[in-house]
C-alpha cells in the first residue's frame, strides 16, 4: 500500500458503495489537503493472520498530515477530519457481509471487523493499524475512532506519556505492523498480540 506520502488516504476493494468514499471527500478535503482515494486490485495475496490483512476498507492518517498539513496550514481541520473518519465507520458498520470459514477456523478472527480499519505511520517505517470489532453501538463505534485519532495525534506530536510510549516499544511487530485495539472495559488503547491468540487456542 502506498500510502506513505499522503496526509490523509482511503485505500478499498470490495463492497465499498461508492457513495460513502464521496461523503469522506466532501466532509475532509480542502486545498493543499493530500487525500488520495484508490482502488487495490483485488486477488491480493493472504496473510497468514487475518488481522493483518488489508481490511475492504482502510483508513490512513499520515506522519505528514500532523507534522506539515496541521502545522503550517490548517490548524483547524482536525475536526472535520474526526468527524469525516467517525461517518465512514459508522457507514461501513451498516455494510452487511458473508463470510466463509473453514472447519476449525481460529474464532477470534471474527473479532474484528474485515470491512474497516485505521492506519497510521509508526517510526522506522512500520504502521499501526487499528482493529474495529465487530458488533460495536454506534455510540461504542465513536468512542473508538475518538480515541484512534487521540492517540495518533499524541503520537505524531510528541505528546503521549512515556508509558504509553514504552508499552509500544516492548510490541512486536508482524510485517511491520503492529496491532491496537480499543478496550472499552479500561478505556484504553492496547497492543493486541494476534500469536498469544493462536497459541491460546
Amino acid at each position: 500500500m502506498s500510502l506513505s506520502q499522503s496526509h490523509v488516504a482511503l485505500s478499498y476493494e470490495g463492497p465499498v458503495p461508492p457513495m460513502f468514499l464521496e461523503e469522506f471527500r466532501q466532509a475532509v478535503d480542502v486545498e493543499a489537503l493530500d487525500l488520495r482515494i484508490e482502488p487495490r486490485p483485488s486477488g491480493r495475496a493472504m496473510a497468514s493472520i487475518d488481522w493483518l490483512m488489508p481490511t475492504a476498507l482502510l483508513a490512513y492518517v499520515g506522519k505528514a498530515y500532523f507534522d506539515v498539513f496541521l502545522e503550517d496550514i490548517a490548524k483547524s481541520h482536525l475536526d472535520a477530519l474526526k468527524r469525516g473518519i467517525k461517518t465512514l465507520g459508522r457507514r461501513m458498520g451498516e455494510v452487511r457481509y458473508g463470510r466463509v470459514a473453514s472447519r476449525g477456523k481460529l474464532p477470534a478472527a471474527d473479532l474484528y471487523s474485515p470491512l474497516f480499519s485505521l492506519w497510521t505511520d509508526r517510526d522506522e517505517g512500520g504502521r499501526f493499524k487499528m482493529l474495529v470489532a465487530n458488533g460495536l453501538s454506534q455510540a461504542q463505534a465513536e468512542t473508538v475512532m475518538d480515541a484512534y485519532m487521540t492517540f495518533i495525534q499524541a503520537y505524531h506530536t510528541g505528546a503521549l506519556d512515556p508509558e504509553d510510549l514504552a508499552v509500544l516499544a516492548e510490541a512486536r511487530p508482524l510485517g511491520g505492523v503492529v496491532l491496537l485495539d480499543y478496550d472499552l472495559a479500561s478505556a484504553s488503547i492496547q497492543v493486541v498480540d494476534p500469536l498469544a491468540a493462536i497459541r491460546a487456542s
